[in-house]
């Protein structure tokens, strides 16, 4: 999250310069009068589901019409698409009403819930988890220090790869990535130690591993911080010795060609895991009748099943899953903190 969100009138003008539509099977554009009668006497007879835009798809709106017509036909009323600035926008137009359906990240969940009485109800599965861990990782160099057993080779189940692991975070037998473990260790970061953050937006590059300091007593201005935008720049980093310590999502080591750098799961070592962060997911606006909030969650939790393609192909994703209130907690203590 950044530090403002966008006003309401940013949101709005956006809003209506980047709105679609759903389609009804051909060239026509669906409107309220197409739809059939919603089921509860309450429902609004049209709905609008905000994106955030996608640089891998060149016109998301299009592309998400299956979710949208999916939606429309199962609820009986128009559920158009519209493409927001960034999530802050997206959660903007959830409070203003602009949209009451939100895909977005999970910090936008935890503030569409708290600045606007949103539902956060489902969180987006990816690799089979809808949490994660920033992993914190050191050169093979530095294991003494880090490590409290000799480092062990774990296979990642995502692709196969084979890379080093200490402190019990993975063994021969389970590489899960569920922290937290050994957070304890970065106690060993000595005052004036390069270590390698990413974007201060980023909750595995810089927003946990920076709580999970502070916990610890060590302030961040302590130490000799190398900036590094991307996860495989980070894992390089301390690859190439740049940095004693990064930190990433797990694991972000699979991001980097094998054939570019042949024995990197033989040179940086991770040596422990943060708590962990939800996946971003669907925010319901308080707008909407309760049982058509559960319908909704009920058709997008189902959505899998019904075009798996356009789920993986749009969203990157498997499955929506619903939402932990104990994993958009920690979403939102990185709010309070980040937001500042």
């Amino acid at each position: 999250m950044r530090k403002t969100m966008i006003t309401t009138g940013v949101v709005a003008a956006a809003l209506l310069t980047l709105a679609g539509c759903s389609s009804n099977g051909d060239d026509t554009p669906t409107t309220s009068a197409d739809s059939t009668a919603a089921s509860g006497s309450d429902w609004p007879s049209e709905i609008t589901l905000a994106l955030i835009p996608n640089e891998q798809v060149n016109d998301l709106v299009t592309s998400a019409a299956p979710l949208t017509d999916y939606l429309s036909s199962e609820l009986g009323m128009t559920v158009n698409g519209v493409v927001t600035k960034d999530y802050q926008a997206a959660v903007e137009a959830i409070g203003s009403g602009q949209a009451q359906i939100a895909i977005a990240d999970a910090g936008s969940l935890a503030a569409a819930e708290d600045l606007y009485g949103a539902h956060a109800v489902l969180q987006d599965v990816r690799y089979g988890a809808s949490q994660y861990a920033s992993e914190f990782f050191t050169n093979i160099d530095n294991a003494d220090k880090y490590c409290a057993d000799t480092p062990v080779e774990a296979t990642y189940a995502a692709t196969g790869q084979t890379f080093l692991y200490c402190n019990s975070v993975a063994d021969s037998a389970a590489n899960t990535g569920v922290g937290p473990v050994a957070v304890d260790a970065l106690a060993n970061i000595e005052s004036g130690t390069r270590v390698a953050f990413g974007n201060t937006t980023s909750p595995a590059g810089y927003q946990l591993p920076v709580l999970a300091l502070e916990k610890l007593g060590i302030s961040i201005d302590d130490l000799e911080q190398v900036p590094v935008t991307g996860n495989d720049n980070l894992i390089m980093a301390v690859y190439n010795g740049d940095a004693e310590v990064g930190f990433a999502y797990w694991d972000a080591r699979s991001s980097i060609d094998e054939s570019e750098v042949p024995d990197l799961g033989q040179k940086v070592v991770v040596f422990g895991l943060s708590d962990m962060y939800p996946n971003g997911g669907v925010v319901l606006s308080d707008d909407l009748p309760e049982d058509l909030r559960v319908k909704i969650t009920d058709l997008m939790d189902n959505f899998s099943d019904v075009d798996p393609e356009t789920l993986e192909n749009i969203f990157s994703q498997t499955d929506w899953v619903p939402a932990d209130p104990a994993a958009i907690d920690l979403a939102r203590q990185v709010n309070a903190r980040f937001s500042q």
